[in-house]
């Protein structure tokens, strides 16, 4: 008996996909906390968890980061070198395998409230997709230091397939912290 071809066609990730797919991890990350006051923002579900602010502050600190390192530190990335842009979009917006944060990216109270912090994060993005668009060479021929240390090298593509995916995984988050407080 042989196996069962698998149906799903894995997409194509080019400038278009990234593009759509930082565009639309930007909305769903603002929409999950949509609502949320400066006060309830400061919750946390347990003394060891982040609060809604916790978890904004560490994607803009980290988006932050990542937008310096692909502007700024983008080297020749050897041809052979393993693409996983496919692992990257499937794992990382997934929550069941809890990853903790570098520690330049920990929350810390760089932000006086949830507003501040989303501004930022809507600026850094808008930054983000600001450089896509301009960005006219091959998006796997450079790569960067992921400042994850599970990650190591990345390719500018996986970067870009990773900022877009760390939104969605810390807009699932936060709707954890929001059922957990029965903030809706």
């Amino acid at each position: 008996m042989s196996a069962q071809p698998n149906p799903a066609t894995p997409v194509a990730i080019d400038k278009q996909f990234l593009l759509a797919a930082l565009q639309e991890t930007r909305d769903i990350f603002l929409n999950s906390f949509a609502g949320v006051t400066e006060e309830q923002s400061r919750l946390k579900p347990a003394p060891e968890s982040w609060s809604v602010l916790d978890t904004v502050e560490h994607l803009t600190t980290a988006e932050t980061i990542q937008l310096k390192l692909i502007s700024t530190r983008r080297t020749a990335r050897a041809a052979d070198a393993p693409n996983r842009e496919h692992a990257f979009l499937e794992m990382i917006p997934n929550r069941t395998h809890k990853m903790e944060a570098p520690d330049g990216a920990k929350p810390i109270g760089r932000f006086a409230t949830l507003g501040e912090a989303a501004e930022q994060f809507k600026k850094t993005r808008a930054g983000v997709i600001g450089f896509l668009e301009q960005y006219t060479e091959d998006l796997r021929a450079s790569e960067v230091k992921h400042p994850h240390p599970a990650a190591g090298m990345v390719s500018l593509c996986e970067m870009l397939v990773a900022m877009a995916m760390h939104a969605k995984r810390h807009a699932a988050q936060i709707e954890e912290i929001r059922d957990r407080l029965d903030l809706k």
